[in-house]
């Protein structure tokens, strides 16, 4: 769904009956396209933005992410919102008021300049395993540590040990503690990355906890070093 859509450029968000007959074609054309590309090769086509903060197609830091779907049917009282899915997809390429296949299709392959689009890389140091190269980044998923979901390098070797933090570029928190970095799922501004006070998690947060309150939308010098390893499920 999240793929063929965006191969159709069109926006999630749109209803079928706001479609155009040439947009509800390609939609239907790339989603089998696509089931037929990963039933043929046993494994999913290349993704241009599932799961993704740079859209694979025109190079921005443009992907955006909500749950859609679901939600309740005021006509019988009965409520789907069990049927909601987490949703990607580039405001550039699949732009709400479409059509996103139009004939300029030069201008979604120029680097559009958004808020947050890929800028210069800073000074900050990639840390990488000495001895085999590249690393897998990975964050702490046990809610009773005190480092809990903090981001982190591991090994792309199994059996390797190596380990740093990867928020050593991060700003402090009032708590004195390292800011996590996390993504937006809300209507607005899904897919925006932020950092805040680790304390203000809900999985760790209680009536008595609830941190400094400390929220700032994470700026270029935080993203950048990541690059493609960065991905908003991560």
């Amino acid at each position: 769904k999240v793929e063929g859509l965006h191969r159709a450029r069109v926006c999630p968000a749109r209803t079928v009956s706001t479609l155009t007959d040439g947009e509800l074609r390609r939609v239907v054309l790339h989603c089998r396209k696509y089931s037929m590309g990963w039933l043929d090769q046993g494994r999913a086509p290349a993704k241009m933005v599932y799961n993704m903060t740079t859209c694979g197609t025109c190079g921005n830091v443009s992907v955006s992410m909500q749950k859609m779907g679901g939600g309740q049917n005021k006509a019988n009282g009965s409520n789907h919102a069990y049927m909601r899915r987490t949703t990607f997809w580039c405001r550039v390429c699949q732009p709400s008021g479409g059509d996103g296949g139009g004939a300029d299709k030069d201008a979604r392959n120029r680097a559009v300049p958004l808020e947050n689009s890929v800028q210069p890389p800073p000074p900050v140091p990639i840390t990488t395993c000495p001895q085999h190269g590249g690393c897998l980044l990975r964050r702490v998923r046990k809610t009773n540590s005190p480092n809990t979901a903090r981001i982190f390098r591991i090994c792309r070797v199994r059996q390797c040990q190596f380990f740093a933090w990867a928020d050593g570029h991060f700003p402090s928190c009032r708590c004195g503690k390292k800011a996590i970095l996390r993504v937006s799922k809300t209507e607005n501004s899904g897919g925006r990355w932020f950092v805040s006070c680790s304390k203000g998690d809900k999985r760790t947060a209680t009536k008595q906890k609830q941190g400094c309150g400390f929220f700032e939308w994470a700026k270029p010098e935080i993203l950048t070093p990541f690059g493609s390893a960065l991905t908003p499920l991560l």
